[in-house]
């Protein structure tokens, strides 16, 4: 059996099997590339921990599987309320209190200190309407009874094919937690909402000519077709003129 059947998570070595069976309702949360470590813990001691005091299941995307257009891998949380959310502020204690790893690469530590502050839930789209409210109603209640900042992708920002987008909840520690206890408990609550516990995200990452402003070559070729084209626009414009010109000389 090779390395990546054997692992579904592949931090310092560890090794777990790939799937599980998804039981009960399923909530997600992203977790940085460089705190996952710390979630899963020395041989998946810390993630079989809370395996155990959660009665959850909890799926880690791979190391190399990332949300769509960001740095963060997807942890799929299937349970009751109760335990999803006992794995959430995990989670986020991991988040707020462990250094990156030594092994994670290009962290820069303003961005470490900011995401301290925020939780970031993956929810269904069918979520996201109920969550905003007629009008915005529902989250503006959120924001003001919490005292937290919420921000939902738009529909604009979402991956084709990706029926998930993310709630971001910014704010003091208690007042986020409390605020997320609430959006769990409706998006669980939901009928209609439905994820794939098992999600591959590999399948979902934008190849470089499809990213936003497109690669270093792409732009420059872009950039050097617009100056192509611009100083076409100019050669002609100054022909013009002067076939204008001579026009009006031999007219008179």
């Amino acid at each position: 059996m090779s390395e990546d059947r054997k692992r579904s998570y592949d931090d310092d070595n560890q090794q777990f099997p790939r799937k599980e069976r998804r039981t009960g309702k399923v909530i997600k949360v992203l977790c940085p590339y460089y705190c996952t470590g710390a979630v899963i813990g020395t041989k998946g001691a810390a993630i079989d921990q809370i395996k155990v005091e959660s009665g959850t299941n909890i799926q880690v995307s791979k190391g190399a599987a990332r949300f769509p257009k960001t740095d963060e891998r997807v942890i799929a949380i299937s349970g009751d309320l109760d335990g999803q959310m006992k794995v959430i502020n995990f989670v986020q204690t991991k988040i707020r209190t462990e250094k990156p790893s030594p092994q994670a690469k290009g962290v820069k530590l303003d961005r470490v200190d900011a995401r301290k502050s925020v939780c970031k839930l993956v929810v269904s789209d069918s979520s996201i309407g109920k969550l905003i409210g007629k009008g915005g109603a529902n989250v503006n209640k959120l924001k003001d009874d919490h005292g937290v900042k919420i921000n939902m992708m738009k529909s604009n920002d979402a991956t084709p094919g990706l029926n998930e987008r993310i709630v971001s909840v910014e704010g003091e520690d208690k007042a986020v937690d409390s605020c997320i206890a609430e959006i769990v408990k409706e998006v669980f609550d939901d009928e209609r909402a439905n994820m794939d516990y098992n999600l591959d995200y590999n399948n979902f990452q934008p190849t470089e000519g499809t990213m936003t402003g497109g690669t270093a070559e792409t732009r420059g070729t872009e950039e050097g077709m617009k100056e192509v084209m611009e100083t076409k626009v100019t050669t002609e414009t100054m022909a013009a003129r002067w076939l204008q010109q001579l026009r009006w000389k031999l007219w008179q």
